[in-house]
This record gives C-alpha cells, structure tokens and sequence, in this order.
C-alpha cells in the first residue's frame, strides 16, 4: 500500500532558509511527511525561481504567469497577493493568467495524488475546481486577510462561498475566521481550527531574557508594509523617556524607505538596528537577545511571530486584532490594545521597559501557555494527519459503493 499523497497548492513558498513566504506551510508539509505522507507543492514562482526543484525531499513545482517575467508583480514582495493587488494596477490584471496557469498545473498532477491541499482562497479556488473534476477531497486553510476579504467584499465573498461548499474540510486560524467561514456555508462537521505550531527546536529561551539593569531590546518582526503597523511604534518610542532604548526590526518591504525615514526623524535616542530579511535560525537568536517583541498590526490571522516569541519566553505586546488575543492572555502573558492607539502602545511600553521582573514573569507565563496548549508542528501535522486520512478513507468508500 503506497503512502497517502497530498497536493499541496498554495500562492506562497519560501524558496530557501531566509525565505518567510509560507514558511509556515513548508514546516507542515515537513512534520505531515515525517508522519508517512508523501507531499507535492504548487506555487506560482516569486520571480526567485522556476520549473521543480527538491526542497528537503519535498518536489516543489514554480511557474511563471506573466511576460516577459521581470514585469510579473501579483506575487512578488512582503504583504502577499491581497497587497499587491490593492496599489499595483499590473498586479490585478496577472490575476486571470496566474489562476489559469495554476489550474493547469494542479489539474494535470491531481491524477497522481489521494487528496489536495489549499492555503489561502486563490490556491482554494484553484483546488476547488479541480477537486471538482478530478474527484479527489480538498482540504483548504483560510489564515487571515483572505477570509476577512469574504467578509467585507461582495465578489470575494462569492468565490468563498464555492470554495467552502465545494471543500471536503475548512480550517480557519482563529474562532473569527471560523465563524466567517460558517456563515458562508461550509458545512459545520467539517470545518475546524487545527493547532497549528511553532518550532520548539528553533525557537527557545536563552539566558538574557528580562536581564535587569541591562539596556531594553525591543523586537518587531514582519514585514514592512502600513498594516503591520511599526509606524506605531516608531511614534510610540519617539517619546524622550525611551532613550537608550534598543529596537530591532527584522523583515522587509516596499514601505521601508519611508520607515526608515521616520525612525532616522523620530528615534534619535534609541539605538535602531535594521536587520532586513533573515532566516529563522537568526530571528529565534534576535529573539533570545530581546526583552520585548512588539507587533502593532492592524489586521492578523493567527501570527506565528508571536508564537514564537511565546516559544523563546518573551513578553508580547500587540493588537487586540485577529487571533492574537486567542494566543496572549492580556496583562499575564502581554499586553493587548486597540490597534492604532499609539498612546495605549507607548503605556504599555512604558510599564514593561521600566519593571524587569514583570517582563521575565510575562515570558515564562507565555512559554507555559504554549506548552499547555501543545502548539508545535508535530500536533499540526497530527491533526493534519486525521483530516486527509479521513478525507481520503471516504473518498474510497464512496467510489467503492458506485462498483
């Protein structure tokens, strides 16, 4: 009996270790194959490579849907496919090309797969069409602006609709995502949030976290784009008691000029580092050297940062935005507030720089929290696990009872 083999399509995957595009999904199909299943990936090329290329034992397969290639831009650069789309003319109109190449390609390896696997709505209208004709399950996850997009766009709710109707199982990132997809009618016995994890192995406590006396080391990590919000926290900490203040920021995007712009304006007394895109062995090393992570965004789906961040012990400080109060408990594992409230950032920011003790409590608390509720990727993949096998198990049940 061959291993069960899973069709994976999805609009991002990193392309090598400092890649963060979908480096989440590329972690599950990881723990999903130590557990016995064989995987294939899909992806429309992020201008960094093309054709099929093994990437740790998994066959992943980049294509290009525009010419000549150096003008393709729907998914190139921080921010993903809904970004792009929203300021770049060039990028909206790729939209049909890039589906319907994405659709030939999953199309023509459906045959050779027990079920498909879609993260994001693009790659689950994709899926769900070929599920369609092929007959195989489709799984799909929705992870954060895709599914806020169902809910406040007419067309985008349409496509929705067919996706999770036509989905033999919907996972959602947070109980907000959840009840949005519901509401669009996928069915309730097959629609679920799965654990999904951090890596415990690379992200864990070092020894300086919460160290008095020591400089406080601020982190943001993610990309720089409006919604993720460091403008924030760069008004935040131009207040003058933050001097001497350390801030680390670790990402890239096409708002970095400007960021850097107002950083270089507004935070003459602290110490700002640039760290610009690296992989994640680098970001749980930052992360071991900081005291705080700070993530202001503006919308989320369940950020792996702050899992992360969790993982290594460190106090969190965010948005009350997607999934995030799901993960941090306000004022015992962070400290939670409305985004776009600088005055509410800087507060808070104020009480974890000045109180050592209660940042170091903060840290342990988070770590315990993630360890209590089992987020890490061997509990995905199980999870994962029971779904396709499931899906394909009643799959052969019903072609059989056509025999």
């Amino acid at each position: 009996m061959h291993p069960p083999k899973i069709l994976v399509l999805t609009t991002t995957y990193p392309v090598n270790e400092t890649d963060w595009a979908g480096a989440f999904i590329h972690n599950l199909v990881l723990a999903l194959r130590r557990r016995g299943f064989e995987l294939e990936v899909i992806a429309p090329s992020n201008g960094e490579g093309y054709g099929s290329q093994f990437i740790d034992g998994v066959r992943v397969t980049r294509f290009g849907y525009f010419w000549p290639r150096s003008l393709e831009r729907l998914t190139k650069g921080a921010g993903g496919i809904p970004e792009n789309m929203s300021r770049d003319f060039l990028a909206r109109i790729q939209v049909i090309p890039m589906m319907a190449i994405f659709f030939l390609k999953s199309l023509l390896r459906s045959g050779r797969v027990d079920a498909i696997y879609s993260n994001w709505m693009g790659a689950g209208l994709v899926g769900s069409i070929v599920s369609r004709i092929s007959g195989k399950p489709m799984v799909v996850s929705f992870r954060g602006d895709d599914g806020y997009l169902a809910r406040d766009n007419r067309l985008w709710r349409i496509f929705t609709k067919f996706v999770v109707r036509q989905a033999y199982f919907v996972t959602a990132v947070n109980s907000e995502l959840l009840e949005i997809m519901r509401g669009l009618g996928a069915n309730p016995s097959k629609l679920g949030i799965p654990r999904f994890g951090v890596d415990t192995s690379v992200f864990f406590p070092g020894t300086e976290n919460g160290n008095p006396g020591a400089t406080v080391r601020i982190i943001f990590v993610g990309s720089l784009i409006p919604k993720k919000g460091l403008q924030d926290l760069i008004n935040a900490l131009a207040d003058p008691g933050f001097r001497g203040i350390s801030l680390t920021i670790v990402g890239d995007g096409y708002y970095s000029e400007y960021l850097k712009a107002l950083a270089k304006e507004k935070l003459g007394h602290c110490k700002v580092e640039w760290k610009g895109l690296t992989a994640p062995k680098e970001v749980a090393k930052l992360m071991r050297q900081s005291d705080i992570l700070v993530l202001p965004s503006y919308t989320e789906g369940s950020p792996n940062v702050v899992k992360e961040a969790m993982a290594t012990a460190l106090p969190v400080i965010s948005t009350m935005v997607g999934g995030i109060p799901e993960l941090v408990c306000h004022e015992k594992t962070g400290l939670l507030y409305k985004p776009g409230d600088i005055g509410a950032l800087r507060g808070w920011l104020f009480k974890l720089a000045s109180d050592p003790h209660l940042r170091k409590e903060m840290g342990l608390l988070s770590k315990k929290s993630l360890e209590k509720a089992g987020l890490n990727w061997d509990v995905t993949a199980l999870d994962f696990a029971e779904i396709f096998s499931r899906a394909i198990r009643e799959r052969g049940l019903k072609s059989r009872s056509f025999d």
